[in-house]
């Protein structure tokens, strides 16, 4: 006679009887109560890493970008400057004869900056003035070297090449500023690099106006070859390591 094979049962409370295999089945899901706190900080983790070194990537490639546009820049204005010598600019006051670029007027306040191109264009006092906006002396030389470049057609056409994102008349509260020349307005526009500084544009060293004759001699003397361009660079500060000049 054969031998039968029993199971030990149980009664469940809610599904009846069931095997031993069953019962220790359903109590071992009972203990299951998804993922553990250390399963969660470790995804938790991984993201963060993930996360750091997609920001770090996307800032290296807007740094990158931003280079190569102050570049671009510089290598428009260096055409710009090359064309305003070939043209061979005619500044009214014999004084400045010897100039062969746009004048260098770093660090001139508006009245000193209106003096300025006032002498240079053989105008009267009062000819030349500056409204609207606070205005910075940091921004008179690429101010100078816009109004200058704007004069003389070639030159003219390559600054309207320039992204127009970094050609701004605004001041640090984004009021405009305009310049009055002979009874007629312009917006009185300078060139910034892409992090919002204004350029630098270094010509010679210069002193604002009055000048005696033997002085401006001195200047001209002093001056570059040819001007160079800086760029304060991502940090926004002139004289650091991360400068970026056109020469």
């Amino acid at each position: 006679m054969g031998q039968t094979t029993t199971f030990a049962t149980f009664e469940n409370q809610s599904f009846g009887p069931c095997t031993i295999e069953q019962a220790i089945a359903m109590e071992s899901c009972k203990h299951k109560t998804g993922v553990t706190l250390v399963e969660i900080l470790v995804v938790v983790a991984i993201i963060a890493i993930l996360a750091t070194m997609v920001i770090s990537l996307a800032a290296r490639i807007d740094s990158q970008g931003k280079e190569r546009l102050t570049e671009n820049t510089f290598a428009l204005l260096n055409a710009a400057l090359g064309e305003f010598c070939d043209y061979g600019y005619n500044y009214s006051d014999p004084c400045y004869g010897g100039f062969d670029f746009p004048l260098d007027c770093n660090g001139f306040d508006a009245a000193e900056l209106e003096g300025t191109l006032e002498k240079a264009l053989g105008l009267d006092d009062g000819d030349v003035e500056i409204s609207g906006g606070a205005h910075d002396p940091n921004y008179s030389g690429s101010e100078a070297l816009y109004f200058f470049l704007s004069k003389v057609p070639e030159s003219r056409k390559t600054l309207a090449k320039i992204d127009s994102s970094l050609i701004t008349n605004e001041d640090s509260d984004g009021d405009s500023m305009e310049i009055s020349v002979d009874g007629k307005e312009y917006s009185l526009l300078r060139i910034i690099d892409p992090w919002g500084e204004t350029l630098w544009y270094d010509y010679y060293d210069e002193e604002p106006l009055p000048l005696s004759e033997a002085e401006i001699d001195t200047m001209i003397d002093e001056a570059r070859n040819f001007p160079v361009i800086i760029s304060a660079g991502p940090d926004g500060v002139f004289g650091t390591d991360d400068d970026i000049a056109s020469r």
